[in-house]
């Protein structure tokens, strides 16, 4: 995949929206994915579990690309921003919240 099918966006963010997470989106989302998609899709969903920390429907594009072309060096630097963003966020929560 070369860019994220509309269908597995959208699949992935509505499981992500409901399960908190995009590597259980992962699964919510399993049986409704393309067979050739899945490995990478997959390991796209962890990659943003474990290296990003979220992603919306305004970046998983940009992140998407990122993930395949991680020479791509306006593409990693996206993906910093992204990720230091989502790393504000926590923070903010966990002060406000108290987790």
């Amino acid at each position: 995949m070369k860019v994220l099918p509309v269908y597995a966006k959208t699949l992935l963010l509505k499981g992500a929206s409901i399960t908190g997470n995009f590597t259980e989106a992962y699964f919510f989302a399993e049986e409704s994915l393309k067979i050739k998609h899945a490995d990478e899709l997959r390991s796209f969903c962890n990659w943003i579990d474990e290296e990003i920390g979220g992603a919306a429907s305004g970046n998983i594009d940009m992140l998407f690309k990122a993930y395949k072309n991680p020479d791509d060096m306006e593409a990693v630097r996206d993906m910093e921003a992204v990720r230091e963003a989502y790393e504000l966020i926590k923070k903010i929560f966990a002060i406000k919240f108290g987790q």
